[in-house]
């Protein structure tokens, strides 16, 4: 019994009609096949560079971290602000290649498919003051310098701190520097040439002033019917061309604001997706308060316990929170030092006290009274007051409090 070859799965099954027409289809699918496999192994594929942008605290670093924690790819997190051009002092653009080696121990082959972000990337704008006569080396020398390592090149990368043979087990690479003498005894140390041509970049900046741009570009000439005109009331956004959907400035950047900015035309060339970033809504920084398993809520909750005192929020209180953050307009980095000004007090207290519970609510927050104390016996009303906080009139009883909830007697 001769066994006949069993066709590629990508392969159409073959159809029921006899005869040669049958035999000439098959032999026509598998010629379309055999050529869609070949144009799928001749396509190169190459990466798109994004550019992120948004306000402070909106969660960029975040949203590109746990990218690289999905993906299970190496990461390297780098700030804009220290870099300068080759020659001057300040890290070099190719340290950014180095921390992303870093962070795989030295593997070439895992560093050449990694994620490197670059924040801060529009404190490297182009400098207006081009008459002054001195090189711009911290802003348009650093996009210069950026542009072959986005596009891909191979970047020489020289561990000097000895990190790569310590990785090896202490033992040098062949044909080191100083006849054998190791890195850290003045040689050279190890040099490793990457490839950047499969390494995503992920830039972001919060690009303040970019909103007016996109303003002045948007508004200039608009007259008559659907024309597109600033709002009276919210300077950060214009009115769409149906004249009622309001419409972010940053949800329509195009590349010449990008320019007018201060980036340059080939450095805006190399970043063909250009997304942005909403500021948090109170929603969202309420669910960053409670939600994550490091959660600011969770984190005090937990020191609060060492102690064995439980910490209590008000849905209102957490509310509040929210808001004055967006006053602050300092997004979720500005809810620790919120919650840090509220629960001085308690966290000097409790220790060392009777303290079973400590209430927050809403007038806690907004610093009309200080946080509610409630010692053995007393967790009853811990319940009350919450309940009485956040508007559920059902849970609220008619029972006097016991003053040292008022007052916040303690031990």
């Amino acid at each position: 019994m001769i066994a006949h070859p069993r066709p590629a799965n990508w392969l159409n099954p073959p159809s029921q009609r006899a005869g040669a027409a049958a035999a000439a289809g098959e032999n026509q699918q598998q010629t379309q096949a055999a050529s869609a496999v070949d144009d799928e192994e001749t396509t190169l594929h190459e990466k798109s560079c994004v550019l992120l942008i948004g306000p402070t605290g909106s969660g960029k670093t975040l949203m590109a971290r746990t990218l690289a924690q999905i993906l299970q790819v190496p990461f390297s997190s780098n700030d804009a602000t220290p870099l300068t051009q080759a020659g001057y002092v300040g890290e070099d653009v190719e340290s950014v290649i180095h921390r992303l080696l870093q962070a795989c121990d030295y593997d070439v082959k895992r560093a050449e498919t990694g994620i490197v972000f670059i924040d801060e990337i529009d404190k490297i704008s182009r400098r207006t003051d081009a008459a002054s006569g001195s090189r711009d080396v911290s802003g348009e020398g650093v996009q210069q310098s950026l542009l072959r390592m986005l596009e891909g090149t191979v970047v020489n990368i020289v561990d000097k701190s000895g990190a790569s043979q310590r990785r090896n087990g202490g033992h040098l690479p062949v044909g080191g520097a100083n006849g054998g003498a190791g890195p850290m005894s003045g040689g050279k140390g190890e040099t490793f040439a990457v490839d950047t041509s499969n390494i995503l970049f992920i830039l972001s900046g919060a690009f303040v002033g970019l909103e007016k741009i996109v303003n002045d570009r948007m508004a200039k000439g608009s007259i008559g019917f659907g024309a597109i005109v600033r709002t009276q009331n919210e300077d950060d956004q214009v009115l769409g061309e149906d004249g009622k959907t309001l419409v972010a400035p940053l949800d329509m950047v195009e590349p010449a604001d990008l320019i007018q900015f201060g980036l340059i035309p080939e450095f805006v060339g190399r970043l063909p997706v250009v997304t942005n970033v909403n500021s948090l809504t109170k929603q969202d920084l309420v669910r960053v308060l409670t939600e994550p398993r490091n959660s600011l809520l969770k984190q005090y909750e937990g020191l609060f316990k060492l102690n064995e005192v439980d910490l209590r929020f008000s849905q209102s209180a957490l509310e509040k929170v929210a808001e004055i953050a967006l006053a602050k307009k300092t997004g979720a980095r500005g809810l620790r030092r919120i919650l840090e000004n509220v629960l001085l007090d308690p966290m000097f207290d409790t220790p060392g006290s009777n303290i079973k519970q400590v209430i927050v609510d809403t007038d806690v927050v907004a610093s009309k009274k200080p946080a509610v104390y409630l010692h053995e016996g007393q967790e009853d009303y811990g319940d009350k007051i919450i309940a009485q906080d956040d508007g559920i009139v059902a849970a609220v009883t008619t029972t006097p409090m016991p003053s040292a909830v008022h007052h916040a007697n303690h031990a």
